[in-house]
């Protein structure tokens, strides 16, 4: 196999249509407790670009994601939401949104890039706010904002629901739908769930209609809150904090993570949860985020060991290692080329010969 290096410096013929290279097809990101942010090839483990961020600004990064093309990486931290052109050498500074200039406070917790959407956002913080971003002309644009502090700080959101423009987890132990209706002039908060003492703290949703959704939730408690046709289960997963839940693309497979430095994998089956493997690595120690391919072969995990790692989910061995990073890596995000056409596997990601 080529190096994607070597490749993203040529042109070559396919049906007919000469097609640009420069850019690469796939892409890991990664940042959490240290100065940089970091993207790799993923079949390869090579470095594409680092970024080094400011202390004076940039305190630490909370969450990141890319768009659905690929081209945009959306960052957060504490008072900040900036985004970067993933394939310019320099972010887009003009997109930054701090409390200085337009009165945020506190931490920007979460992002997601709204569904089949590259040109809007969705955030959540601790001031409770969850608010929707567009950038027309490269300029960041807040269209509209939720008041949910009355709920607690908001500690994860999903977009992916497909009724509600974000699904949220606080940490007053509540999972909120946040929806934004063009035929009415306030949005609206559905209360999906709530149980005291369990904060939430990351979420995740599929389905293709309001009435086939399945949503799962982690809380630091070490359970797992699991809705799915109109019923929610509550089933302990984790002996310590619990700190990650997701789904797999085909919705087949879910995995867990937490502070007992284990992984869970779990097969999905109408209502039932039934678990697959449980990966375990004493090195990894608190499992921060997790992620899998599209073609849902691998998941990518960030731990507090600094280095990310790709577990094959066919054999249950480690194939890769992404480092860089000095101190604990707190999120992931991974673009795959493929991805935009949800009818077919990625092809992008050929981790089969590994």
């Amino acid at each position: 196999m080529r190096n994607l290096r070597e490749m993203g410096k040529s042109r070559r013929i396919e049906g007919g249509l000469e097609q640009d290279l420069k850019f690469p097809s796939a892409l890991l990101a990664a940042a959490g407790l240290d100065d940089k942010i970091f993207m790799w090839y993923p079949e390869t483990g090579d470095i594409y670009k680092e970024y080094l961020l400011d202390r004076k600004v940039d305190a630490q990064v909370n969450s990141l994601k890319f768009s659905l093309d690929g081209r945009l990486l959306a960052v957060t931290g504490y008072e900040v939401l900036r985004v970067y052109d993933v394939h310019s050498n320099s972010p887009i500074t003009n997109m930054s949104y701090n409390s200085e200039s337009n009165s945020i406070s506190k931490n920007i917790t979460c992002v997601s890039f709204v569904e089949n959407d590259a040109t809007s956002l969705v955030t959540g913080g601790e001031d409770g706010f969850c608010r929707l971003w567009e950038f027309p002309q490269r300029n960041l644009k807040l269209t509209r904002e939720i008041n949910c502090s009355d709920y607690g700080v908001i500690n994860c959101l999903s977009s992916k629901h497909p009724f509600f423009g974000a699904v949220i987890g606080t940490q007053l132990g509540y999972i909120l739908g946040c929806r934004w209706d063009p035929s009415h002039p306030e949005p609206r908060i559905v209360e999906l769930f709530h149980k005291k003492a369990l904060g939430i703290q990351s979420v995740d949703c599929r389905g293709d209609n309001a009435s086939n959704v399945r949503i799962v939730a982690m809380t630091n408690t070490g359970y797992l809150l699991s809705y799915y046709k109109d019923r929610w289960t509550t089933t302990k997963v984790h002996d310590k904090f619990g700190l990650c839940s997701v789904m797999s693309n085909n919705g087949e497979y879910l995995a867990t993570g937490g502070s007992d430095a284990k992984i869970r994998l779990y097969g999905l089956e109408d209502q039932k949860m039934f678990e697959l493997h449980t990966f375990f690595d004493s090195k990894l120690k608190w499992i921060w985020n997790l992620q899998f391919s599209f073609d849902n072969q691998f998941l990518f995990v960030a731990s507090s060991d600094g280095i990310v790692q790709m577990w094959s989910l066919k054999d249950k061995q480690v194939k890769r290692f992404y480092r860089g990073h000095a101190k604990s890596v707190v999120s992931l995000s991974l673009f795959e080329g493929r991805q935009q056409d949800q009818q077919q596997p990625s092809k992008t990601l050929s981790l089969n010969n590994l």
